[in-house]
């Protein structure tokens, strides 16, 4: 395939994405130098502001804005306050633009304008790159039921969006472990979420589909493991790597707790869709002090 068609290619994928996330993402929209998002309510999680996921989904789309004609292949966010839903701005930079590879830099700002969120994207140029290695096979999680009683207040208008619970009765729901998976650092089998993807586009959506399956899982591991569930604080953070498989419609992600470092928490991430691998990822989440 040549260059040209290479860029075609992936210039139309990129549209098709953006095309795909607006509606459910409220943006980005162009804004003069910039673009703004209004993130409806149904994004809200239970910590009662704009859950990650949507932001880190709507970093990428930014910077599918910036550089069309290049691939999203990792995302790291760094969220330095909430974002209430809303209207929220965005702006971005190419930090570099390489042959192979751009970094893109971009920023979030809440409706003060105040920062938000931090993000740094690496897009890859297509023909550049030796794309006939290609594996992105996953190993499916062989997923066993576990109940998990959740707390009055605790779901979100995001878990209805997503549709990220089911099997509900008297405030129990059912949960799931995969038996294959890395277990946590104490011994205890990784919880796997789904997701239902909420847009109809499926095939150039895998980065933005493993955001929002990814984010919900960072504290899930932490939920199942002997920490007590009144110390679980915040995720300032979330770095993925992306294959680009295509989304389907559920999405699976599994969470392991990999250490516990003096009141912070490093959760290893993999999210599924169908026999593909979405995205890795590693975060950080806060134990707080009583």
């Amino acid at each position: 395939m040549s260059v040209d068609r290479d860029l075609n290619s992936q210039e139309a994928a990129s549209r098709a994405a953006l095309d795909a996330v607006r509606e459910f993402l409220g943006g980005p929209r162009l804004d003069g130098d910039g673009w703004t998002f209004d993130f409806g309510t149904h994004l809200e999680s239970n910590w009662g502001a704009v859950y990650g996921g949507a932001l880190a989904a709507g970093a990428v789309s930014v910077a599918r804005t910036v550089v069309p004609e290049r691939s999203p292949r990792a995302l790291h966010l760094q969220i330095v306050r909430s974002v209430p839903s809303g209207v929220a701005y965005a702006t971005a930079a190419v930090r570099h633009a390489g042959r192979t590879v751009v970094t893109v830099e971009i920023d979030m700002y809440d409706a003060r304008r105040k920062l938000a969120v931090i993000a740094l994207a690496t897009m890859v140029a297509p023909g550049a790159i030796a794309t006939e290695f290609n594996d992105a096979a996953a190993d499916p999680f062989r997923r066993s039921p576990r109940p998990v009683e959740l707390t009055a207040g605790f779901t979100a208008p995001l878990h209805r969006s997503l549709q990220m619970l089911t099997d509900e009765k008297d405030g129990v729901f059912t949960g799931w472990v995969a038996e294959n998976g890395r277990p946590s650092i104490d011994g205890a089998l990784p919880p796997v979420g789904h997701i239902t993807i909420p847009w109809d586009d499926l095939e150039p959506t895998g980065p933005e589909a493993a955001c929002l399956g990814a984010d919900a899982m960072i504290a899930a591991p932490i939920l199942y493991s002997y920490i007590p569930n009144g110390v679980i604080g915040p995720n300032p953070d979330l770095s993925l790597r992306f294959t680009t498989a295509a989304a389907q419609r559920e999405v699976l992600t599994s969470g392991t707790m990999l250490s516990v470092q003096h009141g912070t928490v490093t959760i290893a991430i993999e999210v599924q869709a169908g026999d593909a691998q979405l995205a890795h990822g590693l975060a950080t989440a806060l134990l707080l002090a009583k």
